[in-house]
């Protein structure tokens, strides 16, 4: 049995977090042995704990990448637990803490994808960076295409790269009368047409061109609706866009929610208006599951999940009028939606299962084992 020590340092739950509760619902419990060091206090421990693993808690590393008292508690953690193999998530600490305790297996996971600083790939910062990590970890797990491009461009070896796209738990449909109840609930009548955008309510996210894209389709269409899921430092902001634009009855903020699904089952098409830190986006996966299109901007792993004119449209990012033409074309042309929506669920099936997305990590850590 392969024993896999994996490390997250957020006290929240966020994507890096969501996406380690769908690897530890679909390993192979007969082939691995997997504990989760977590800070103390980190909301995802009763995820976790929910799904049969068990939590190691550390008094250090919360909300930190570099934690220097958090390098010696880890080390002291590997020790005792002798694991195969360290999995890091954004941890410098335990990437340290690893290779100082000689760990044989030392992976890590490239959550974000960004344009990094022009200084960073230029020597002499690009080699040395490159030194580091191709130093501390044997391999790399990115979640999308841009993500390697980002380590790479880096001065990362493209050889220890492996690209894992994100891949989710299949949502379920909810009956007629529980989408007439939430549709009640937020003011949506059957007959308005939903566009959605999960996703934490910060600029990088784009709702601001969502909102300016949605006054224009409401110009045309009152029926339209426009809901926004979530909580951010943007949010007061957003609203007063909304109220600006004169069109807060139809664009419809519901706060932080913790049963998505519920708003995937009442949503036409799912939108992704990205510009900053995306790699494959975990919403976008979930959408897919219950057919769902998408529309979202030519951004980070946009590109590599949404094939334009098969399950969603792409636009330019940070341009309102682009998406306005996309959420113009989806709802006029029924046709197109409905071709969309299946084509979205066959690329789901595909691509982007949860399960699918762990086998390929089970074969990294065996190939590790072998090295």
């Amino acid at each position: 049995m392969i024993k896999v020590l994996h490390i997250l340092t957020d006290t929240n739950i966020g994507g890096a977090g969501t996406l380690l509760v769908n690897y530890l619902k679909n390993f192979d419990r007969e082939k691995f042995l997997i504990k989760v060091i977590l800070p103390k206090g980190s909301l995802l421990k009763p995820r976790i704990e929910d799904v049969g693993y068990e939590v190691i808690e550390t008094e250090n590393l919360a909300d930190k990448s570099m934690d220097i008292k958090g390098i010696f508690e880890l080390y002291k953690i590997f020790k005792k637990e002798k694991p195969d193999i360290v999995h890091t998530h954004s941890s410098m600490s335990g990437k340290i803490a690893a290779f100082m305790r000689g760990i044989k297996g030392r992976i890590y996971t490239r959550h974000c994808a960004y344009d990094p600083p022009k200084y960073m790939t230029v020597f002499p910062f690009k080699q040395i960076n490159g030194f580091v990590n191709n130093t501390l970890s044997t391999h790399i797990v990115a979640v999308a295409e841009a993500a390697k491009e980002n380590l790479t461009d880096t001065g990362v070896s493209e050889k220890k790269i492996t690209v894992i796209i994100n891949g989710v738990e299949p949502l379920s449909e909810i009956s007629e009368k529980e989408k007439t109840t939430l549709r009640r609930k937020y003011g949506i009548k059957k007959s308005d047409f939903v566009f959605g955008i999960i996703a934490r309510l910060e600029a990088v996210k784009g709702h601001k061109y969502y909102i300016e894209a949605a006054a224009k389709i409401i110009k045309e269409n009152p029926k339209a609706k426009f809901l926004i899921v979530g909580t951010g430092t943007e949010e007061e902001n957003l609203r007063k866009l909304a109220k600006k634009l004169k069109i807060e009855e139809n664009v419809i903020f519901t706060g932080f929610i913790t049963d998505v699904a519920s708003i995937y089952n009442i949503i036409d098409v799912n939108v992704n208006c990205s510009y900053g830190t995306e790699t494959s986006s975990l919403a976008l996966s979930e959408g897919m599951s219950l057919k769902k299109p998408a529309i979202a901007s030519i951004y980070g792993g946009n590109p590599y999940m949404v094939t334009h004119g098969e399950n969603g449209l792409l636009c330019k990012k940070q341009n309102s009028r682009a998406l306005y033409k996309a959420m113009k074309t989806l709802m006029e042309d029924k046709e197109l939606l409905e071709k969309m929506s299946e084509t979205a669920y066959v690329h789901y099936k595909e691509k982007f299962t949860a399960e699918k997305m762990t086998r390929q990590l089970e074969e990294i850590y065996e190939k590790q084992m072998k090295r």
